[in-house]
């Protein structure tokens, strides 16, 4: 009797965990706070019964030694500030250990909650119906002016647009066009991957068809370049090597029309007709490129080589560029190099060694065409949105809004089960 009562207890605190990350995940774009609190919840009861060694995943260890090494750049940074050509915060490296550290945690923790198709597939709707408050707030936002803020459950939940100055394109929830843009990449694979799961309720139907509008119209809406470059991919990676030939075709068209608004290729009058019917909003976009991604990754590798063991401190690149160039840059606009810049090399590597070994076996997957034939199309989907999300950490970086890593690791941890199979974690 004592034996069925535990093992009753067990099943419904399995119940109360997946339920706690499911409600985490669907408040996570729309309030980030109680998301947090509901995720971290779900996470520390769920490592409390996982009885699976954290080092069973030999990538595992990369992360441990790569938050060791974390906090020894954070103290190597304490002492080294009096001999910098810059007035650097050390305290940033320290408060930058959040944005990695409690990560590697979420990577193990979340595993068994993501370990089979079923899971990841009930993850990837409640993901995507969270974005609903996106979609709302954006698209009232671009057609009908909405600023904010708006509050419900009297002001516990604050949706809050602010109008930034010299920023035109949909934000929603989000604090930057780019940011707003990655959200929605990460999340169109899944509304594909819904829109060719067909059901016979007319109303779940009707509703993916309204959220696959609103997600494309929203992401065009963004002006984002690397929005528009990632809706391509997701898509791309979901439909897999079918859909090579008319990407490339419709990507090598879409490079003419817009070369050709910016650059006489094809004569004056055929400029000048284009930039009459290509929306100006979009053209400019790959018109005015300002300082150059070249020019900032080029000042970023040599920070990184005069500065190869430790890094300069998280938060220096923006001081240092600014004080060598006179122009303010928030970040080196690639992930790695941010990394790498913040804490050096030997942690960059560490850390990146097992992201990369996960991203590059799950583009491996997904492209073999005996492995698509075996896998769903939501897991088809799950690996398009990582491998979209970690693309537009090569170009920006988004990662540093807690939504966006937490989605990062989350993808991350659920690619790793599709890479091993599904090996069920025994509670």
């Amino acid at each position: 009797m004592r034996f069925l009562y535990l093992k009753k207890f067990s099943i419904s605190k399995d119940y109360l965990i997946k339920t706690l990350f499911y409600i985490g995940l669907f408040l996570l774009p729309s309030a980030f706070s109680i998301s947090a609190i509901i995720l971290l919840i779900s996470l520390i009861l769920n490592s409390l019964i996982n009885e699976e060694n954290i080092f069973k995943d030999k990538l595992n260890i990369f992360f441990f030694l790569g938050s060791f090494l974390l906090i020894i750049s954070s103290i190597m940074h304490d002492f080294r500030s009096n001999y910098l050509s810059y007035d650097p915060n050390s305290s940033l490296s320290w408060i930058g250990l959040a944005n990695w550290i409690p990560f590697f945690w979420c990577y193990w923790g979340f595993k068994p909650l993501l370990n089979n198709s079923e899971k990841r597939k009930k993850t990837s709707l409640i993901l995507l119906s969270g974005t609903l408050p996106v979609l709302i707030t954006g698209l009232g936002q671009s057609f009908f002016n909405w600023d904010g803020p708006f509050e419900i459950f009297n002001g516990l939940i604050v949706w809050y647009q602010r109008p930034l100055e010299g920023i035109t394109g949909l934000t929603g929830l989000f604090n930057n066009p780019n940011y707003a843009g990655s959200w929605l990449n990460v999340i169109w694979p899944f509304c594909i991957a819904a829109l060719l799961d067909k059901t016979k309720y007319l109303a779940k139907n009707i509703s993916v068809y309204l959220f696959t509008l609103g997600i494309s119209l929203s992401t065009i809406l963004t002006n984002s370049r690397s929005a528009w470059i990632g809706f391509i991919i997701g898509t791309l990676f979901v439909f897999g090597k079918k859909s090579f030939k008319l990407i490339t075709n419709l990507l090598i068209i879409i490079s003419l029309i817009i070369s050709a608004t910016i650059f006489p290729i094809f004569g004056s009058n055929i400029q000048l007709y284009l930039q009459n019917i290509v929306p100006e909003s979009i053209w400019m976009e790959f018109n005015d490129f300002q300082y150059s991604r070249i020019e900032i990754w080029h000042k970023g590798f040599e920070i990184v080589f005069n500065n190869p063991i430790f890094g300069t401190g998280a938060g220096s690149f923006p001081e240092i560029f600014k004080l060598e160039t006179g122009l303010w840059k928030g970040h080196a606009h690639n992930l790695p190099l941010e990394l790498i810049i913040s804490y050096g090399i030997p942690t960059g590597i560490v850390i990146l060694i097992p992201i990369f070994f996960i991203i590059f076996n799950s583009i491996n997957k997904i492209l073999i065409t005996k492995a698509r034939e075996s896998s769903s199309i939501y897991d088809q989907s799950w690996i398009a949105a990582l491998v979209v999300l970690f693309f537009s950490q090569m170009v920006d970086v988004q990662y540093f809004d807690g939504r966006i890593s937490i989605i990062f690791w989350i993808l991350l941890s659920g690619a790793r089960n599709i890479i091993k199979k599904d090996k069920e974690t025994v509670y």
